[in-house]
């Protein structure tokens, strides 16, 4: 479970930076379609936290009663939820296969390309990969 609130709390952060520009961005009356950008990503990743969340608000004690321990717990809360992601990556690449609307593709493709960070920074937290040196794009 740390690692997916560690993950979480990441997410968290990178939504409060995107709401700070969509103000900025509004109160400068920045181009329309870059705020809107960031109001998707917003939501894109409201999306992952809330698939978060409700993958720690699971009953842990009636799953450690089947003996399971806390380390196998985190280990198959973190695997649920990167299924659950490459899942709806999946599911975008479908529907931008049959997009014919430039900004609904340009959407999936934020979508995915967010999605896809979040897949990766998951799992340097999984393997004990270093991302204080990376950018954090998700």
């Amino acid at each position: 479970m740390q690692k997916l609130i560690e993950l979480q709390k990441i997410i968290e952060e990178k939504i409060g930076s995107l709401k700070e520009e969509v103000e900025i961005g509004t109160n400068v009356k920045l181009n329309m379609l870059y705020t809107a950008d960031r109001r998707d990503e917003i939501e894109f990743l409201q999306w992952t936290t809330r698939t978060i969340q409700s993958i720690l608000n699971r009953d842990i004690e009636e799953r450690q009663q089947l003996g399971v321990t806390k380390k196998q717990l985190e280990m198959m809360d973190a695997i649920e939820f990167e299924n659950t992601l490459q899942e709806r990556v999946e599911e975008l690449n479908l529907k931008l296969k049959d997009c014919n609307n430039l900004r609904e593709s340009d959407i999936l493709i934020n979508e995915i390309d967010m999605l896809e960070s979040i897949l990766g920074r998951l799992s340097d937290l999984k393997y004990g990969g270093d991302t204080s040196n990376r950018s954090r794009k998700c």
